[in-house]
Order: structure tokens, then C-alpha cells, then sequence
């Protein structure tokens, strides 16, 4: 059942640990973004994108529970499973970062969702080293793989303080999310029969083409700092955009030369002429 996405903030005691755990986010330049420097039609899309960008990392909070929960069922190594428990903390952070700067924009935009239904499940008849390595794939070797450079791209691209600090935040935090897949094929590489490389090919595939709108919808371009919708390059930057050209590069790269590349070290043989069709613009 579809409900709307809301957050709630319970404060007190919860709040002075996350504080804590993760300190420093109050001193961001909260209540910097002045909306009537922007077009109204620009600022209704950032909303629409922060909102959409706190939608992202709730439902990557939730993948990485069950990614956890699937580690220690797996019985995988301590340090492994301690490193990936924290990732939800971070996730969780990044949901209030990119919450609060839709809500600097006049508010989070009117998303419905099913909270149930909040990541892809493994097949429940597979081992549980098998659902631990099908969801490491999905979530960090592909997802957060690809992320952390597009992210990285735009942070150095976001040109206002406040949204330059939020995503400087998240990529400093997701640097070591893309890093952990690569430590847990380091640990199962050599238990992989060629089935199973088959099948988290697949696997990478299938989340690859989830990805493919976010670079594929892109066709605005720049002329004279001027975006085909008649918006102000710098006004894009500052509301932390990349410009969209430079984002379908990024994102191609980030398929090629960080995910694709990295499976097929560990013997995952993810198909080229599929990639190719991915790819296609």
C-alpha cells in the first residue's frame, strides 16, 4: 500500500546520540539558500530532486539492513559486518541532509511509496551465502559503486556553501559503501563456482538498467551559460547540479571503468554487448 513519504524526528535523548555518532551537522549553513534568487520553476524541481535524493537513501538504509541481516546469517568475518552496520547510520544521516535541504527549498515535494516494499529481495530458496552475495553486488559493487562517483561529481560541481557541505558530507561518508563490496569478493571470491558468477552478473546487470534513467532523461545542454530550459548554469550548480552533459560522461565512465571492470576482476563476467545496450544514447 502506497502512503506518503514523510519523516518524523523524535528528538531528545535519540537525537544528542545520532549528534554524537555523527557530529558537526548543525554548524552546516542552514538557512543560507535564498529561493528568490532562483527561478520558481527551478526551485520546484529542486525540491522535486532533493526529495527524490532523501527517497534514495531511505530505501538504501533499508537495503543495507537486509544486507546485514543476510552478512551475519552468511557468517561472514566480524570486522566485514561491524564495517557494513554503520553504513546505516550513515544512510539514515543523508535521508535528514537531503530532507532538510528539500525543506529549505519550501518543502519536500509530494512523493507516495510503499514502505514495504522498500529494496529488491532475494529469491528466499538460496543459501544464505548466496542471498549475501547477490544483495553486496546490488547494493555496493553496483549501487554505491556508481553513486560515489556521481555524487563526487556533484559536490565539486555545487557551488553554494550549504549544498556544496551536504554533498561533501554524503561523499566522504558513501567513499568507504563503494569500497566494501570490493572486501567482500576479496573474502567469497575463491568459494564462487562459475553458476554463481553467472547469476551476480545478472544480478549487476538488472540493477545497472535501474539506474540507466538517470543519465538517459538528460538531454539538456549549455550555451553560454544558458541551459536549453533558459536557467542560469551557475543557478543550477548552486542548488547542486551537474550539468547534464558532464553527468551522462560521469555516469558512463562509472559503468565502465568502476563497476564493470571491478566485477569481471573477480571473474563475475558481466556481457559487453549488454553493457553497450545500456549504454546506448
Amino acid at each position: 500500500m502506497k502512503e506518503p513519504f514523510e519523516l518524523q524526528w523524535l528528538g531528545g535523548f535519540s537525537e544528542q546520540y545520532m549528534r554524537r555518532v555523527r557530529p558537526g551537522i548543525d554548524e552546516f549553513p542552514w538557512g543560507t539558500l535564498r529561493l528568490d534568487d532562483y527561478p520558481p520553476l527551478l526551485v520546484d524541481r529542486a525540491r522535486v530532486s532533493w526529495t527524490e535524493a532523501a527517497f534514495n537513501e531511505y530505501c538504501t538504509a533499508a537495503a543495507m539492513a537486509d544486507m546485514i541481516a543476510a552478512l551475519l546469517a552468511a557468517k561472514a568475518p566480524i570486522d566485514l559486518v561491524c564495517m557494513a552496520a554503520d553504513f546505516v547510520t550513515d544512510e539514515m544521516l543523508h535521508v535528514e541532509l537531503t530532507a532538510r535541504i528539500a525543506m529549505e527549498l519550501g518543502g519536500g515535494a509530494p512523493y507516495e511509496i510503499d514502505f514495504s516494499a522498500l529494496s529488491p529481495q532475494p529469491d528466499p530458496r538460496l543459501t544464505p551465502l548466496q542471498q549475501a552475495n547477490e544483495l553486496v553486488v546490488r547494493v555496493c559493487c553496483v549501487g554505491e559503486a556508481f553513486s560515489v562517483p556521481m555524487l563526487g561529481g556533484c559536490r565539486k560541481s555545487a557551488t553554494h556553501p550549504l549544498t556544496h557541505a551536504v554533498l561533501d558530507k554524503i561523499v566522504r561518508d558513501e567513499a568507504p559503501h563503494g569500497r566494501f563490496g570490493w572486501l567482500y569478493l576479496d573474502w567469497i571470491a575463491e568459494d564462487l563456482d562459475d553458476a554463481e558468477r553467472e547469476r551476480l552478473a545478472a544480478i549487476a546487470l538488472q540493477t545497472l538498467w535501474q539506474f540507466q534513467p538517470y543519465w538517459q532523461r538528460l538531454r539538456s545542454k549549455v550555451t553560454n551559460g544558458v541551459t536549453t530550459e533558459g536557467f542560469l548554469l551557475s543557478h543550477v550548480r548552486e542548488l547542486g547540479w551537474m550539468e547534464a552533459q558532464a553527468y551522462r560522461v560521469a555516469a558512463i565512465d562509472a559503468v565502465r571503468g568502476n563497476i564493470v571492470v571491478n566485477l569481471r576482476k573477480y571473474g563475475i563476467p558481466v556481457d559487453e554487448a549488454e553493457v553497450d545496450r545500456l549504454l546506448a544514447v
